[in-house]
């Protein structure tokens, strides 16, 4: 799932770490590729992972399903494509259920990404 953000990489992180954080997620790490791409002597347009989770969401399904932990926490991918703003995407949530064989009343956690990047059009 991609959408596009009116912002560059930058403010777009802050503003998904800030939502995410404002629902009840704890942000475990923020990943900027391009920055380690530098240090090793090439570049790469700016691209950053944001990784986030609640426990109280996801350690259920990791007990139903302990191979899901692969896939959390969840991710943000927020990265520059050379056009005006950034693109934000992640898992599709019926793909992870699909994989997983969840049954519709464990879907609300995986749609975490989803409802956090909505609040970009509130900016």
């Amino acid at each position: 799932m991609t959408r596009r953000s009116a912002h560059d990489v930058g403010e777009t992180v802050s503003a998904l770490r800030a939502e995410a954080e404002r629902v009840g997620a704890a942000v475990a790490a923020v990943v900027d590729h391009a920055a380690a791409a530098r240090k090793a002597g090439l570049s790469m347009p700016d691209t950053q992972v944001i990784i986030f989770g609640n426990p109280q969401a996801g350690t259920p399904l990791m007990q139903a399903r302990p191979e899901i932990a692969i896939d959390l926490p969840m991710r943000l991918l927020v990265r520059d494509d050379g056009q005006p703003g950034s693109l934000v995407s992640w898992q599709d949530p019926a793909y992870l259920a699909q994989r997983y064989g969840l049954g519709e009343e464990q879907l609300a956690p995986l749609n975490a990404p989803a409802k956090i990047a909505s609040a970009l059009d509130g900016r």
